[in-house]
């Protein structure tokens, strides 16, 4: 998946699941108390929040590889 395409699916907030050397990992969205829109990224009941699509990007990890540089692994 290029960053592009994985961009839309952020931007229309497409839910997105994937497994990695047998484990659960799941992009979903929340909001805050203030009414501020969340990414939540990570294993799956053990997700970090982020604040924007960069901030996702720039430091979500998936063990000690950066989610960013895994794009074109993995199916989503």
């Amino acid at each position: 998946m290029t960053k592009d395409d994985f961009y839309f699916k952020i931007q229309v907030k497409q839910t997105m699941e994937f497994t990695y050397k047998n484990i659960l990992y799941n992009i979903s969205y929340d909001k805050t108390s203030d009414g501020k829109e969340i990414i939540l990224f990570g294993r799956l009941y053990e997700q970090t929040k982020y604040y924007s699509y960069g901030e996702l990007m720039n430091n979500a990890k998936v063990e000690n590889h950066f989610f960013k540089d895994m794009l074109d692994i993995l199916d989503l």
